[in-house]
């Protein structure tokens, strides 16, 4: 976090600090033999498989941050696998790392599902953009636990300690 304790700042970091927890959760799930089966875990038939937020995770971080800057978003490569997941991940984390502020009171027409949204880019980035990044994330890290993979709330947050 920067000495700066803005809004602007702490919203630009929060997305970039849990971009970074995605990658280091999606590195310690790649440096296992049983990545494959990991990545294709699924919590219900009918939703995304494990592999698949990551990818969304890692993308809604560039659109979060990218698109009220004008700047491309990353496609997520499909069928993804193993490496593409890697490049996605880098791709966007340096995509991001130079971005400080935004302007927040900028209009953005964007498409959530099938809807076409008119935000501006405060609400789009705090109602929008980084609650989808957390959501998918949040669904990555319990598909892996659904899998037995032991992981905890730190790996999560990267803040607790047990």
């Amino acid at each position: 976090m920067r000495d700066d304790p803005s809004v602007d700042s702490a919203v630009i970091d929060a997305i970039k600090h849990y971009l970074n927890q995605t990658g280091q959760l999606l590195d310690v799930v790649l440096r296992r033999p049983d990545a494959k089966e990991l990545l294709a875990v699924r919590l219900a038939p009918d939703t995304f498989d494990t592999g698949f937020h990551f990818a969304v995770a890692i993308q809604f971080a560039a659109r979060a941050l990218c698109l009220p800057l004008g700047r491309p978003v990353p496609e997520i490569v499909e069928p993804y696998n193993e490496d593409s997941l890697r490049s996605l991940y880098k791709e966007v984390t340096q995509g991001i790392e130079s971005v400080t502020s935004l302007d927040w009171n900028e209009k953005l027409l964007h498409i959530a599902g099938e809807a076409q949204l008119d935000q501006v880019t405060a609400d789009y980035v705090v109602r929008f953009a980084y609650p989808n990044m957390l959501f998918h994330f949040t669904q990555a890290y319990a598909g892996l636990r659904h899998a037995g993979l032991h992981i905890g709330k730190a790996d999560f947050d990267g803040f607790h300690r047990y």
